[in-house]
């Protein structure tokens, strides 16, 4: 129950119910949903470390995972991405500035237990080992780059899609 209510908040607000107990100190260091809001700061980026550090040692899944950062630097996220496939993530929202288009890290289409993946501001490019979206019910690419042979290989697995959603997208030539 307790993660379900800070499932609602900024992971920032989550980090100081921490000083109620110890029970909410244990409760927002393993949540499964995580929610860095709309004004991600550099000791944000601590508090995820230490989040998904534990979670990757812990061997707990993800449910889902939200990160909005204007000014997108890939070393501060890039790892992120990578803990969340590893720890099986769920649902992944990812808003970074529009038309910076920073290339989607390639552990992404390989992730087994995605259901949702919502993408904004991203270059996104079809990987060597191609799309591996087993369990992806919803895709929402915003205000992206996309290449041609992914959107090729996006209209091939479009059958175990519920919902695709392409806004804003550039990138083709035909």
């Amino acid at each position: 129950i307790l993660d379900h209510i800070l499932s609602f908040l900024a992971i920032k607000d989550a980090a100081k119910t921490s000083t109620l107990s110890k029970v909410w100190n244990s409760v927002w260091t393993s949540l499964s949903s995580l929610y860095f809001g709309d004004n991600y700061l550099p000791h944000s980026k601590n508090i995820g470390d230490k989040i998904l550090a534990n979670r990757l040692n812990q061997n707990i899944s993800i449910n889902g995972f939200k990160v909005s950062v204007p000014n997108y630097r890939s070393n501060d996220v890039d790892n992120w991405i990578e803990i969340l496939v590893i720890c099986n993530i769920k649902e992944l929202f990812l808003e970074f500035g529009i038309y910076t288009y920073n290339k989607l890290p390639e552990v992404v289409f390989a992730a087994k237990a995605l259901n949702v993946l919502s993408l904004r501001g991203f270059k996104l490019e079809l990987p060597l080992g191609g799309i591996k979206f087993s369990s992806l019910r919803e895709l929402y690419l915003v205000d992206s780059y996309l290449d041609e042979q992914l959107l090729q290989a996006l209209c091939t697995i479009r059958r175990h899609l519920e919902v695709l959603c392409l806004s804003g997208f550039h990138g083709l030539m035909s």
